[in-house]
């Protein structure tokens, strides 16, 4: 009679690495939606919306750290070195989740949404899938895809850190398994086929004897999802399902393929709706402030302007006063001088009559005769 042997919960973190990556997988490099989280992995859905698991997040520092000091970086990266960090705001956990045990396959809830403080740009759009969708992708056989940034094979288990947070993405493929096949898998390959007691779920399976990709550490986190016309419909993340023959962990070895779990009554909706609605009151907080920055922005250049203006005003009046006082001045002295020139030349003799002549430009002399004198007259000022 078989037994249940060594079966793994897909999100397994042994306790020598960070997390559970794609055995067997291709490369990923570059990937639109698959980020590092911590050591593992998650996935993004939205310009300010990371998909997770719980137990990543307990296992990289806790809700206290990522919500003071954590950061997500862009999208299909290897290497962190001189890339932007996109500070984490807040993070979801549902109230009802609880640490994994995987060895007694007691899993509730492991999910988190990890909410950024500004937008990484999203460049492949995501939508969660319905469930009519995931009936038809079953019923198609359609692939199913998986980037996730955990190892590769054994001999990266228990590397430094450094190795560890800038490891390349990996994808893994399937298809997705119809509730009914899944039981026909668990009918074939245990005889406690009854105690999964997870009715309902989807499953992905990943056979290792068969050279298929394969969930390994630090894969915990990552997404399964289908793509179609450039869409991602997400289906649920590797935190649930169980998993064995994890990267031939010594002593975890098992006779059957894993399972990963696809539950489509998860909260994983509900968290993104709650996730959504912070981002929205955000950037409504934000579009506001902005807003408020714009209007004190042009109320403070209307302000310099018209400040500008009244001071070139108030610099042209004076220039003209200026300019009018100037001229007063010099029309004064000019009368002054003609009015001294008259004084000073007129009755003086001249020597032909009706002769004339302008002393200084000012002062217009006509030679007349007084008495038996020529003399020039009193004068007329001129140009004045």
């Amino acid at each position: 009679m078989k037994k249940l042997i060594a079966i793994i919960f897909s999100s397994l973190l042994f306790s020598s690495s960070p997390s559970v990556a794609v055995e067997f997988g291709q490369d990923a490099t570059g990937d639109s939606n698959a980020v590092k989280v911590g050591g593992a992995s998650g996935f993004l859905y939205s310009e300010r919306i990371v998909i997770t698991v719980g137990h990543v997040i307990d296992n990289t520092g806790g809700l206290a750290y990522w919500e003071r000091s954590g950061v997500i970086y862009k999208p299909g990266i290897a290497s962190i070195a001189g890339q932007k960090g996109y500070k984490v705001k807040k993070v979801i956990i549902p109230s009802t989740y609880v640490y994994p045990d995987y060895a007694n396959n007691i899993i509730f809830d492991d999910l988190a949404i990890i909410v950024l403080s500004e937008d990484i740009p999203v460049t492949k759009k995501a939508v969660l899938a319905t469930e009519e969708q995931m009936k038809r992708f079953a019923r198609e056989k359609s692939k199913v895809e998986l980037v996730g940034y955990g190892i590769t094979n054994v001999n990266q288990r228990n590397r430094p850190w450094e190795e560890i947070i800038n490891r390349t993405p990996n994808r893994l493929t399937s298809i997705l398994l119809s509730p009914e096949e899944v039981l026909n898998f668990y009918r074939q390959y245990t005889v406690d086929w009854k105690k999964i007691n997870k009715p309902g779920v989807y499953g992905i399976v990943q056979n290792r004897d068969l050279k298929q990709s394969h969930i390994c550490d630090g894969d915990s986190g990552s997404v399964f999802f289908v793509e179609e016309n450039n869409v991602r419909y997400v289906l649920g993340t590797t935190a649930l399902g169980l998993v064995n023959n994890n990267c031939q962990v010594p002593g975890r070895l098992s006779a059957f393929p894993s399972m990963s779990w696809i539950d489509p009554k998860s909260k994983l909706p509900s968290l993104i709706k709650e996730a959504e609605e912070i981002v929205a009151e955000d950037k409504r907080q934000e579009f506001l402030k902005a807003e408020e920055a714009r209007l004190a922005a042009e109320l403070k250049a209307k302000q310099e302007a018209e400040a500008k203006a009244k001071l070139e005003e108030e610099a042209k009046a004076k220039a003209e006063a200026e300019a009018r006082a100037k001229a007063e001045a010099e029309i004064a002295a000019k009368n002054v001088l003609a009015l001294a020139t008259k004084k000073a030349f007129a009755g003086k003799r001249c020597t032909k009559l009706n002769k004339t002549t302008t002393v200084i430009k000012l002062v217009k002399f006509t030679c007349v005769k007084k008495g038996n004198k020529l003399v020039w007259n009193n004068g007329v000022i001129i140009n004045n």
